[in-house]
């Protein structure tokens, strides 16, 4: 149950008012401050406006447009004839609190994040056991929600100053901060623990270290620096690294080389992305390249562009995919460094649009590459394996093989063996 305040002007103002929300810092007592203003009815994230009101209308029916309990305070009115107070009581629904926890986790970050840490799995050369996979995925899904509660919670006065952060759970008051850092403490307590008791404590340990670098380290240094970034593509790298790890536990060159693919990545994926949004990074006091220097911005952007065209070349040699994942990868490559070019000699919204699009969809089809290249690898391997086994020729055979001279026939068998199998 959360109790909020919030101060409206009495109803005689209504008619030349329209009442607005602006939410304050959420680390103290949940407080909404309302003013009121000319304007049309809108409904949304827990308050309303209201036109076209005659000056004696009840506020009570106001009020119950967004359905919320009234408790006057009798007390304030003394103080302040032209202001009224009044404490709203939210009660928290059971059947509501699953999209709750869902926002408090970025359920659509984690999701990209559980995705990466099962491709390091699927690309280990070593076969997992379908339970690590399923404990890699829990575990990781739960490390993740627990970083980016934390996160939501320490940032919430901040996110509240943001156009793109202002419908977060935390911002709107849906859960106190002790409930969000409850929710955060419990998914890292679990997160660790399955990963540790159910796949191995190489994984249970990044899967931590993911926590605090992100929790703890990223979310502090946004408010001082412009490395942030750096760190938080760190964040970002490891957890093809756990699913790695979950397979085979241990660490080697193809875990590596997934690993700067996401850390080379991340840089042009976030730049553009924040290069649109940088009015809000700088209202809410964050320190982005985009904000503090975007010919630095754009110039990192495209540096690790191209750092992706010799790293995907190579990454065959680490065995994780087929030699010609190096020829696929170019012109994928090129046009992502060609439209971080323009990003860098025109930065405006538009080329960081071009660039912060085409990044959505650059690690679902390289990956599709690097899928396709892995299974061809393991078939040209696996032929080679058996070549010349009698008994794996046999099982190709799709015929029966009749009995010819010396009890084989080669007219009848598409294998075309010499010896008898």
């Amino acid at each position: 149950m959360i109790i909020q305040r919030c101060w409206l002007l009495t109803p005689r103002s209504l008619s030349l008012h329209t009442c607005v929300c602006n939410f304050s810092n959420s680390l103290k007592p949940n407080r909404v401050d309302i003013t009121y203003r000319e304007g049309s009815t809108q409904h949304k994230n827990g308050f309303v406006e209201v036109d076209n009101v005659e000056p004696e209308i009840n506020l009570s029916k106001i009020l119950h447009k967004i359905q919320r309990d009234v408790k006057i305070n009798p007390e304030d009115d003394k103080k302040n004839p032209l202001t009224t107070t009044y404490w709203f009581e939210r009660k928290l629904k059971l059947s509501e609190m699953h999209k709750l926890y869902l926002g408090l986790s970025k359920s659509r970050l984690t999701t990209l994040v559980v995705l990466t840490a099962m491709a390091g799995f699927a690309f280990n050369p070593v076969s997992g056991t379908a339970a690590s996979l399923a404990a890699l995925t829990a575990g990781t899904f739960l490390c993740s929600a627990s970083a980016n509660a934390c996160n939501q919670v320490m940032e919430a006065p901040f996110d509240a100053q943001m156009d793109r952060c202002k419908q977060r759970v935390m911002v709107r008051h849906l859960v106190s901060p002790l409930h969000g850092l409850t929710f955060s403490a419990t998914c890292g307590v679990l997160g660790t623990s399955v990963l540790y008791y159910c796949v191995n404590p190489l994984t249970a340990g990044l899967g931590c270290a993911n926590i605090v670098l992100y929790a703890g380290l990223y979310t502090t240094m946004k408010r001082y620096t412009i490395a942030n970034t750096w760190v938080g593509s760190i964040v970002g790298a490891i957890p093809p690294a756990m699913g790695w790890a979950a397979a085979s536990n241990t660490l080697d060159a193809g875990a590596l080389a997934l690993c700067a693919l996401l850390y080379f990545w991340q840089f042009p994926h976030f730049n553009s992305l924040s290069y649109n949004v940088r009015q809000d990074y700088c209202r809410a006091g964050y320190h982005m390249m985009s904000v503090t220097n975007s010919a630095l911005n754009a110039t990192v952007s495209l540096r690790n562009t191209i750092a992706l065209i010799p790293l995907c070349i190579a990454m065959p040699f680490t065995g994780i995919s087929h030699c010609s994942f190096s020829f696929y990868s170019i012109p994928i490559n090129i046009y992502f460094s060609y439209l971080a070019w323009n990003f860098y000699k025109t930065p405006n919204k538009q080329t960081a649009r071009e660039l912060f699009r085409f990044s959505l969809v650059y690690l679902p089809i390289l990956f599709g590459f690097l899928g396709i290249g892995y299974a061809f690898k393991e078939r040209t391997s696996s032929d080679e394996k058996h070549h010349g086994d009698k008994q794996y020729i046999k099982d190709l055979c799709p015929v029966t093989v009749l009995p010819g001279n010396n009890g084989v026939s080669d007219k009848y068998c598409p294998v075309g063996t010499k010896e008898k199998v």
